[in-house]
């Protein structure tokens, strides 16, 4: 349990200060809606960039929905473990330059289980 908390701790860290960048779902159109991030991708995205951050798998992240590309925008995500813990994970829009949106993902100090 011990190791289990210390890789967590390093995936706190790392996923802090990564980012990922997420491609906007639409047509090529210019229009006045905002790229968005599906519920699907935002959660591939996440489980990708976290796992490599704490170089171990996760068995799932799942996110309440995706994410609009607006600047402070968030969305809360569950990161669980293969041990079966979980840990609140929180998505932020940090840009979006020509249609494609960067987040941060966030994950919470302690397990929420």
């Amino acid at each position: 349990m011990r190791d289990v908390n210390a890789k967590m701790r390093v995936l706190v860290v790392a996923a802090m200060v990564g980012a990922a960048v997420l491609t906007g779902c639409g047509g090529g159109e210019s229009t006045a809606t905002q790229p968005t991030v599906a519920k699907t991708k935002l959660q591939a995205m996440a489980k990708d960039k976290l796992e490599a951050a704490a170089k171990r798998k996760a068995k799932s992240v799942t996110c309440d929905d995706g994410i609009v590309g607006k600047v402070g925008t968030t969305q809360r995500c569950v990161l669980t473990a293969k041990d079966g813990s979980k840990y609140g994970v929180t998505a932020t829009v940090k840009a979006v330059e020509s249609g494609k949106v960067m987040v941060d993902f966030k994950v919470d100090d302690k397990p929420t289980t």
